[in-house]
């Protein structure tokens, strides 16, 4: 299992097309994660993971349309973003924290790495294959011309 850690942004960035190219050729899946980073506090704990005491402290968790009390937070977060490829002994593991006034420049960079990448799922084009009760275009001709004379015989 190779694990790199958490490693810089540019860094990260740096290792995502080659992994898309091992996944694409050897057919293997990759995992992409990207949460909101809060550190975990154990000692004097987090005031995020505390909802029933302090419910304002965690602003994101309320809705877009509520009106955020004047007491809340404005504490912005990072970002953890993580890619996984392989399953098994071949896993492959990165990691990188995005700081928030990063973040528009990191996801265009990364999601052009992305899109890069995901050669493999363009859907492929596939001929249409005949229904079994349809006719073709000359035998539908022919039924027609049938028909017709059908019916000028009918009359």
């Amino acid at each position: 299992m190779s694990d790199s850690g958490r490693v810089s942004p540019e860094a990260f960035l740096k290792v995502v097309p080659p992994l898309f190219e091992a996944a694409n050729q050897s057919k293997q899946s990759i995992h992409l994660s990207i949460k909101r980073l809060v550190e975990r506090n154990l000692i004097e704990g987090n005031d995020e993971f505390n909802a029933s005491e302090l419910p304002l402290s965690d602003v994101s968790m309320k809705s877009q349309f509520t009106e955020v009390p004047q007491g809340a937070r404005n504490k912005q977060y990072d970002v953890l973003v993580r890619i996984k490829k392989g399953h098994g002994d071949s896993v492959s593991k990165h990691s990188t924290v995005v700081k928030a006034d990063q973040l528009d420049k990191f996801w265009k960079d990364y999601s052009s790495a992305i899109k890069g990448g995901m050669i493999g799922l363009v859907k492929k084009k596939r001929t249409r294959t005949r229904r079994s009760g349809s006719l073709r275009g000359n035998e539908r001709i022919e039924c027609s011309r049938k028909w017709q004379s059908a019916r000028k015989f009918l009359h």
